[in-house]
């Protein structure tokens, strides 16, 4: 090892000459010759020699085991005991100073050679590593990184670096353990930074951790798993960072970033020179041009129809503000215009000098899309897309005009819903809308391309067929509608049934104008309905005559409320098995001033249909509870009081409350009265569910009207308070000669029985059918066998206090 410089520590002459003579002949260089301790300490400090050859044993008051110590801590130059003795003492005080070999005297020149050659070596190598330790040392500075280790063999964490600043704690904090450091983890992070530790190619995982203050940073941690042998315990070794500052701007670039792409406007960046560098999605969307398109162009080179003016940019410059926006005409790649709103703004250093341009925009012809949908709306149905009333009007003429120009037949169908209004009202108006949307769809399917749909409004619709040749083509058209409205529906989980009636016009045959076709379609849609629903009818003149008279009766039932003209009648209830009088049925009819006595059957469905339903419902109730207390108060024996309920009626939100405001006011015992309402009616389970009770806590009795007729459902039963079921008298009349009723009615009978209910047959007219519904175990009955419905007062016989049966 040539160039190698040795310092020679020797109270003897001789023998230091010799040794510096054998030195220089292998090649070293001496720097000096000491005699004593303190002599060597300053030759070391002067000179700096790669290597010390020290004596053990040196005149004076330091020896040489103490210069060497002192070399060493302060100079860290490497020390080679001389020494003629070898003894335990000796040996130990040496070893004290860490020496790095020890050569005995008298020595051979081999071994001088070997003992020298070694201790550079390891020198050199323990240089390599402090500079490699000083180079970690100040990358660990300069990146600011906090050093951690964690040892197996104690189960400790050991940290360092810039661990406290990071933190804010001591290193020592760390000490107790690894959970110590997971702890400092954010409890949603240390399953992310567990996993990641378990990775054999070491662990990357950026994690929240909690300072001394309680505040959070983001940090990063890399670390790797290292073991000196198969078996020894493992090191985890790994390092910290601080990147909350660029965690926080990676946050705001990627928000940047994510309105750059997703939000709705074009935006193009531009240079200084107004040449584009980058656009975003909306940009290619919005106009065609892709970045490869424009890249490098100015936007009045390919976007604008008319260019900005030449002094636009400088001015935009200049301005305090820094920004111009306003409408402008935009140009797309395949040659289309939009209107559009435009917004250019500078962006500036911190010079104040604009070194980029933003230009962003809006397609604003969604705008002018919206005043043509309003004006489309002003035409057309919101809830179902097609025409309404003014587009009937005007389609209407214009193809009048068109078919007296032409000589071809125009054909107006006004198609009305069967039962839509029981639905609505039982089961909500989100579902009657979807119904509502889903026979509008099915109609669109259904008709031709010239054909003209219209919703009229609430389930009335009109299909305007011009060109028509043959009455037969106007009949298929109908029955086409009529099977597509009666296809099962599903409309919010209830699988609905719905039919039609349609009323045909056909001009000029049954009309010369628009008015008088929609009357007479009018009047043949009802006469449709009047026939049993689900079919379609031709304007004939007598349906004149008779929509005529529905609106007669309809004009009539209100007079007759505002007049008093409706009054009660009562069919008694008997007991079958001693025919003894157990209740009374009230039951409405209308006497007209003019026309008399009108039964119910004219004027119940047009109460129906006109709404009037529920304030006559609920004189019919009042009127019924004030006799059932009249009759009591004039001493007759308490009879069950049995009042029908519509579904419109029975839905109304004020029903419980109406019913026990009328109990109150007329005094009539609530568990008298027996409300009778039909299996239609109840389907929506819920509402019917919290009615029921309602009125069950009240004590009014519920029977179930007309039962086997409606939409049957075991689970009414199950589920509903219901004291009574009543036989509708369709399964009554042919009994006990008509199989199919015999079945029928044993099994309505049998099933009241298992569920405890009461029963009731209505329509008994025959001695037969009484004894029959006698054996089955029927308990009630009432008909013309026992009476008639009469006026109260036609009841009681004069004086006796007794029913009057015949």
């Amino acid at each position: 090892m040539k160039g190698t410089r040795v310092q020679i520590v020797e109270d003897e002459r001789i023998v230091a000459l010799d040794l510096k003579q054998s030195l220089e002949t292998l090649g070293y260089e001496v720097t000096g010759i000491a005699a004593r301790g303190d002599e060597a300490i300053g030759q070391a400090e002067r000179h700096h020699p790669d290597l010390v050859l020290m004596d053990i044993h040196l005149e004076g008051v330091m020896d040489g085991t103490e210069a060497a110590r002192e070399i060493h801590q302060r100079l860290h130059i490497p020390v080679v005991f001389l020494t003629a003795y070898a003894e335990d003492e000796t040996l130990n005080r040496a070893a004290a100073s860490v020496p790095y070999g020890y050569l005995l005297k008298p020595y051979e020149l081999r071994e001088l050679r070997a003992t020298v050659r070694m201790a550079v070596t390891r020198r050199r190598a323990e240089l390599a590593t402090e500079r490699a330790e000083e180079q970690l040392r100040l990358a660990v500075d300069a990146a600011e990184l906090g050093v951690w280790e964690w040892d197996a063999s104690d189960d400790s964490i050991k940290v360092g670096g810039h661990f406290l600043r990071l933190l804010g704690s001591a290193p020592s904090v760390f000490n107790e353990g690894p959970q110590a450091f997971i702890e400092r983890v954010h409890e949603s992070d240390r399953a992310q930074l567990l996993e990641a530790i378990d990775r054999p190619e070491g662990a990357h995982a950026i994690v929240r951790m909690r300072r001394e203050d309680g505040r959070f940073i983001w940090a990063e941690v890399h670390a790797k798993a290292f073991r000196s042998s198969p078996l020894s315990p493992c090191r985890l070794i790994g390092v910290v960072s601080d990147v909350t500052e660029r965690r926080e701007m990676e946050d705001k670039l990627r928000q940047a970033s994510v309105v750059f792409r997703t939000t709705a406007e074009g935006i193009a960046i531009m240079d200084a020179e107004r040449r584009i560098v980058s656009v975003n999605p909306a940009f290619s969307s919005l106009t065609g041009f892709s970045l490869t398109d424009v890249l490098g162009c100015n936007p009045d080179e390919f976007l604008h129809a008319r260019r900005h003016s030449d002094s636009f940019y400088a001015r935009l410059e200049a301005s305090e503000q820094g920004y111009w926006n306003g409408e402008i005409s935009c140009r797309k790649k395949n040659g289309g215009m939009f209107p559009a709103w435009e917004h250019v703004c500078a962006v500036r250093d911190e010079a104040g000098s604009a070194v980029q341009f933003v230009l962003a925009f809006s397609d604003i012809s969604a705008i002018r899309e919206a005043e043509a949908q309003l004006n489309h709306l002003a035409y057309h149905d919101a809830l179902t897309g097609l025409g309404n009333r003014h587009l009937l009007a005007d389609s209407l003429e214009t193809e009048i005009e068109r078919a007296r120009r032409s000589g071809m037949p125009l054909v107006l169908l006004f198609i009305d819903l069967d039962g839509f209004k029981t639905i609505n009202d039982t089961l909500g108006h989100a579902i009657g809308d979807a119904l509502l949307k889903e026979i509008a769809e099915r109609l669109r399917k259904t008709i031709r391309r010239s054909d003209t749909a219209v919703r009229l409004g609430g389930d009335e619709f009109f299909v305007i067929a011009p060109d028509v040749a043959r009455v037969e083509d106007a009949a298929s058209l109908a029955e086409k509608i009529l099977q597509a409205i009666a296809a099962p529906i599903q409309a919010g989980g209830e699988h609905l049934i719905v039919s039609g009636s349609i009323g045909i016009a056909i001009f000029p045959a049954n009309g010369e104008d628009g008015d008088f076709l929609i009357r007479a379609a009018d009047s043949a849609m009802y006469d449709a309905k009047a026939r049993g629903r689900n079919r379609y009818c031709f304007y004939a003149p007598d349906m004149a005559a008779r929509a005529l008279e529905r609106m007669t009766i309809e004009q009539g039932l209100r007079r007759a409320l505002e007049h008093g003209h409706f009054e009660l009648h009562y069919q008694p209830v008997v007991s079958l098995s001693d025919q003894r009088v157990v209740a009374f049925e009230a039951l409405l009819r209308w006497q007209h001033p003019e026309r008399g006595l009108i039964g119910p059957e004219r004027f119940i469905p047009v109460a129906e249909e006109c709404g009037l339903i529920e304030p006559i419902g609920r004189w019919v109730l009042r009127a019924a509870c004030q006799q059932g207390a009249q009759w009591l108060a004039q001493g007759h024996a308490p009879c069950v009081m049995a009042v029908n309920v519509s579904a419109r009626q029975f839905g109304a939100e004020d029903f419980i409350d109406t019913v026990r405001t009328l109990l109150a006011d007329t005094g009539f015992p609530p568990e008298q009265l027996e409300l009778e309402i039909t299996e239609s009616t109840l389907q929506e389970i819920g509402h019917s569910q919290f009615v029921l009770d309602a009125l069950k806590v009240i004590g009014i009795r519920i029977a179930v009207d007309d039962f086997g007729t409606g939409f049957s459902s075991l689970s009414l039963l199950k589920h509903l308070p219901i004291d009574r079921l009543k036989i509708d008298r369709s399964f009554v009349t042919d009994l006990p000669h008509d199989v199919n009723d015999v079945a029928i009615t044993r099994a309505i009978v049998a099933l009241s029985h298992t569920l405890e209910l009461q029963m009731t047959a209505e329509g008994i007219e025959t001695a037969e059918q009484l004894g029959f519904l006698r054996e089955l175990g029927c308990q009630c009955g009432q008909g013309y066998l026992f009476a008639r419905p009469a006026p109260a007062a036609e009841l009681f016989g004069a004086g006796t206090g007794e029913q009057a049966v015949s």
